[in-house]
């Protein structure tokens, strides 16, 4: 029950991030850089859940990102698979 309650937050948690990414920072940029929540996220997930948990997270959201823009298809799957595996270098780094 733990863990199907920790998954439905987590997507509600993407949701909540698409929805800001897609319509709050689309304006913002810092000298046209724009910033991404998503690998925010998967850091996250990275650091307090887990290495293997926040990989999966992030491939399995990257498509779903992938999925909702449209465009190639595993780029941010890539992308924020890679980021939930940083957590072992950040980790170390900061504890």
């Amino acid at each position: 029950m733990k863990k199907v309650l920790s998954v439905i937050c987590i997507f509600i948690t993407f949701i909540f991030i698409y929805f800001l990414q897609s319509n709050f920072f689309n304006w913002f940029n810092i000298a046209g850089v724009k910033p991404n929540l998503f690998i925010i996220f998967s850091l996250f997930v990275g650091i307090f859940i887990g290495k293997i948990y926040g990989a999966s997270i992030g491939i399995v959201l990257g498509l779903l990102l992938d999925l909702f823009i449209g465009k190639a298809l595993g780029i941010n799957a890539i992308v924020l698979g890679v980021a939930g595996l940083m957590r072992w270098n950040i980790y170390k780094e900061l504890f």
